[in-house]
């Protein structure tokens, strides 16, 4: 285990939970990230230790921007620029499901390389994990991998379902046309090279030939070297502040910025408890139940007021759905202390 690894206690919060389904079969599951940032990365603060924060300016009207004064812009291939509202955001925005609906088991060959984007791990959740045991183990027995979509954070994402020694993994994937082809960059067309250049080539591919590759050997090396800059100032005392108390910022985990978890803790217990599997006709009698009606924003300042919940508990997703039944301004745009203070003001 890596050595910074002994230090920082195991965490498991999920950054997603929700259902794979596909034919007549829900599992429930909890998505965690599977990679952890740089260790190189650094926050920006002043030459006291504070943290900065950023502020929007318009050098047109020479002015500082308040967050509801702040609108996205769409900018066409003639250059011009089509402002966009919050409120036309979310009527175009995906349902907010927690679905994740596979379409396709494909082999894992059929997906070229470039098309994977982002790790995760998926665990079981709820009371059993009968459900998710079966299909990592079908999976792997059938060497398919589930292609579908999900919702997160507002956000629609290509998925890939991956069954990896008992453990399910899902890797975000890009759309077709984020894909760029050798004739976009403009490569040339492959010419047959000379046999002496050939056999040059073939022979210092030759000396670096191994038939296992252990990536640890990899080594971050700039990383391990910040890290001993860092120990070496801790240890003379020099430039070190005490940021005790300070307001940690809020980092968006598609940055690699996420927490890092303690995945093997966190299976044996998931994996102890259980994942039910629900039939089409126990999905059919729930849909039929009642609707709950939506909530107005009074209706939900109301609950706020009565409730006085703690926010600071709540994902950045579930602020972000509090904000719009609340319709605060410039919410997507808001980090999640931010979004925190906005819904406490208006909800008083």
């Amino acid at each position: 285990m890596p050595e910074h690894d002994r230090h920082e206690a195991p965490r498991g919060r999920a950054l997603w939970s929700g259902t794979i389904t596909f034919g007549l079969v829900n599992i429930p599951v909890e998505l965690y990230t599977a990679v952890r940032g740089r260790q190189t990365s650094m926050k920006m603060v002043d030459t006291k230790g504070h943290p900065l924060g950023r502020e929007y300016y318009c050098p047109e009207d020479d002015e500082k921007l308040e967050p509801d004064e702040i609108v996205r812009g769409y900018e066409t291939d003639s250059g011009e620029m089509i402002v966009v509202t919050d409120e036309e955001l979310d009527s175009v925005a995906p349902e907010m499901t927690r679905d994740i609906d596979l379409r396709r088991f494909v082999p894992l060959e059929q997906i070229p390389p470039t098309y994977f984007q982002r790790p995760y791990f998926l665990a079981p959740a709820g009371r059993s994990a009968k459900a998710y045991h079966l299909l990592t183990m079908t999976m792997e027995r059938t060497k398919r991998v589930g292609i579908g979509t999900f919702v997160m954070r507002g956000h629609q994402y290509l998925v890939a379902i991956l069954s990896d020694g008992g453990v399910l993994r899902a890797e975000t994937m890009r759309f077709a046309d984020e894909l760029r082809t050798p004739q976009d960059v403009g490569l040339p067309k492959p010419a047959k090279p000379p046999a002496k250049t050939v056999k040059v080539l073939s022979d210092a591919i030759g000396k670096l030939a191994h038939d296992q590759l252990d990536i640890g050997d990899m080594a971050d090396l700039y990383a391990g070297k910040i890290h001993e800059l860092v120990e070496a100032k801790e240890k003379k005392g020099e430039d070190v502040v005490d940021t005790s108390g300070a307001e940690e910022e809020d980092v968006d985990e598609e940055s690699g910025g996420a927490e890092v978890i303690d995945l093997v803790k966190l299976l044996k217990q998931r994996l102890s408890a259980n994942a039910k599997v629900t039939t089409a006709d126990e999905s059919h009698h729930q849909s039929r139940s009642p609707a709950r009606k939506a909530a107005k924003p009074s209706d939900t300042r109301d609950a706020a007021k009565a409730s006085g919940e703690d926010f600071e508990t709540l994902s950045k997703e579930a602020l972000y759905e509090r904000a719009q039944a609340l319709d605060v301004p410039g919410r997507s745009k808001l980090g999640k202390s931010a979004l925190i203070k906005a819904i406490r003001k208006a909800s008083s």
